[in-house]
């Protein structure tokens, strides 16, 4: 126990100097694909949360060549239109020729990853016709939800020469069939894991966008709604010729239970919140100061999170948000800042009760975070009523007497933006 805290002790003392003098580089690094747990993909039915589904059973010749391997340009975000990334915002960036996601500030992309996306195919049948591309275009989250469960429209069952159920059947429903976590962004279409890893980087979906659970649910911390995201490339010379699906049924489903969720993520539930905040301290500090290494502090700290406002650990989302408060400047703490600001998003109230506990600095520190957030992943007018101002979210008549000193620190916080950014400031309540 003693060995312990002092390795605990000696990363959060290092992760501050690390994490400010380490390289965009380095950081970037840290992030690569994972293979952990499934989920089904493709494109979701219109009157429903975007779905996604299993491949095509019977698949013509592609119109569009496979993806290949290619050299990047050296920034591959400079030319993307974007109206946050062109004030610094955050935005997310699919580019549909390499098949690889980017999340952005700014500029400079603070993680990548390969993902999967829609086959180009278009199949008829007596009940429809289904165009299995994925579009490009600027697009926003409209809601994101973690585990969530697939509602499988009407293409799964023809596909599988199923006979098509009523549109509420319980035969629709998948548990977990999106895999960690979706991010949806309209037209039926969501971003979310997947059960196959393996055909990242490839066009195979039903129009969906897939990622390694482990950056699907990465990404759903990441991003806020209303945050871009810009879909780009993808442009066919020539649309897939249409194909008959048969109206008949044939053959039977693949469907074997829920898929197994990420055996990291269950082991990491089962450890107490004192031995995840020290976990969390050295895979900040690994992902900080080790070029290239693998770090697993997005996961980490997605436990604390969940834990903190779904189960109303207080020490768990201070210790989360403390972490911010000592960190230098650099991409690590630009993507930190995003956790700090869904874990206000998802929990206002107990997250301002778990800042009353930090020390004044550390409450003002964390404030500014939330703020800078908060409309960082905003593209809107900040003087629209939509604006995520974080007060609007909890109004000071309903935080506790005890936490209202913490609200007003947010309140000076989100006044100190509007002056730097020329908007009228708020008076105090």
């Amino acid at each position: 126990m003693k060995t312990h805290l002092l390795r605990r002790a000696a990363a959060a003392a290092l992760l501050v100097t690390a994490a400010g003098t380490s390289s965009a580089a380095a950081l970037d690094a840290q992030t690569r694909p994972g293979t952990r747990t499934p989920a089904t993909t493709g494109r979701a039915p219109a009157a429903r949360p975007p779905a996604t589904g299993r491949a095509p059973a019977r698949t013509p010749a592609d119109t569009r060549p496979a993806a290949a391997p290619r050299t990047q340009a050296r920034n591959p975000l400079a030319r993307v239109r974007s109206a946050a990334m062109d004030r610094g915002g955050y935005a997310v960036v699919v580019d549909l020729d390499a098949n690889q996601l980017y999340f952005a500030k700014g500029r400079r992309a603070l993680w990548s990853a390969p993902v999967a996306t829609g086959t180009g195919l278009r199949v008829e049948h007596d009940r429809g016709e289904w165009d299995f591309a994925t579009p490009n275009g600027a697009f926003h989250v409209a809601y994101k939800e973690r585990e969530p469960d697939w509602i499988a429209p009407d293409w799964y069952f023809v596909e599988n020469g199923l006979r098509v159920p009523a549109a509420n059947a319980s035969a629709r429903r998948f548990t977990r069939g999106l895999g960690a976590a979706a991010v949806y962004i309209g037209q039926g279409l969501a971003i979310h894991g997947t059960d196959k890893p393996e055909l990242l980087g490839q066009r195979v979906s039903h129009g969906c966008i897939r990622l390694s659970n482990e950056d699907a649910l990465r990404l759903f911390h990441n991003v806020q709604v209303g945050t871009e995201i810009i879909l780009v490339g993808g442009r066919d010379p020539q649309p897939a010729p249409a194909r008959r699906a048969a109206s008949t049924p044939s053959r039977r489903g693949d469907r074997t239970g829920p898929p197994p969720r990420d055996p990291w993520i269950v082991e990491m539930e089962r450890e107490d919140t004192d031995a995840l905040l020290g976990r969390l301290d050295e895979e900040l500090f690994t992902a900080a100061a080790v070029s290239g290494a693998e770090s697993r502090w997005h996961q980490t700290a997605s436990v604390l999170l969940f834990r903190g406002v779904k189960d109303e650990d207080e020490a768990a989302l201070a210790g989360l948000i403390t972490r911010y408060a000592r960190m230098g400047s650099g991409a690590l703490r630009d993507e930190y800042a995003t956790y700090v600001t869904d874990a206000y998003a998802q929990g206002p109230l107990r997250t301002l009760s778990a800042m009353s506990r930090l020390d004044r600095a550390s409450r003002d520190r964390a404030s500014a975070a939330i703020v800078e957030g908060s409309l960082a992943l905003y593209p809107g007018d900040m003087n629209a009523a939509s604006a995520p101002w974080p007060t609007r979210r909890a109004p000071r008549t309903a935080v506790r007497r005890a936490d209202q000193r913490t609200w007003d620190a947010l309140q000076s916080a989100e006044n100190a933006y509007r002056t730097r950014h020329g908007l009228a400031v708020r008076a105090r309540e």
